[in-house]
């Protein structure tokens, strides 16, 4: 059984994002001796194609503009009303009462006492509040380098041919 991570699915991934014309290109014929084998000769990338990679390329970074410019700045504004008189103030408030959600009162120190930080989260990047363990970059950053070591510790151990 090949791995899950292989080169099938990095080649299904790349057919799928830049279309399969991208990677179609004629073979030849090579004869030598008594087989015959088939060389691979590249041709080049169609205009269509390369258009249409730049243009999700642009829709992406359009929306990740406008995410970052206007979205972002408007409910952080949101958050900031609500935790000075709303429905975060309300919780914040239940949660000081509350003495079995203690992970909660954990993950919300910044906002529950804003002098008292947390200890950071990678003791060898600075002090800083992004070097806190509910960073979602860092949590997620976390999480992908440890499906990775996962992956190739299990293929390791499962997926080696018998020697």
């Amino acid at each position: 059984m090949p791995p899950i991570w292989g080169g099938s699915f990095f080649f299904f991934a790349l057919v799928f994002v830049g279309g399969a014309r991208a990677f179609h290109s004629p073979m030849r014929k090579v004869r030598g001796g008594s087989t015959t084998a088939l060389q691979y000769e590249p041709g080049p990338v169609e205009p269509a194609v390369i258009a249409q990679q730049l243009t999700v390329i642009g829709a992406s970074a359009g929306a990740a503009f406008f995410w970052w410019t206007v979205t972002v700045p408007e409910k952080r504004l949101e958050i900031s009303r609500s935790k000075k008189g709303g429905d975060i103030k309300d919780y914040l408030d239940d949660l000081e009462d509350d003495g079995e959600r203690s992970l909660e009162r954990w993950l919300l120190t910044d906002w529950r006492n804003p002098d008292k930080r947390k200890e950071p989260a990678l003791p060898f990047l600075p002090k800083g509040k992004f070097n806190s363990g509910d960073n979602p970059i860092l949590a997620a950053a976390a999480l992908i380098l440890a499906a990775g070591v996962a992956n190739a510790i299990a293929e390791r151990a499962f997926f080696l041919p018998p020697t």
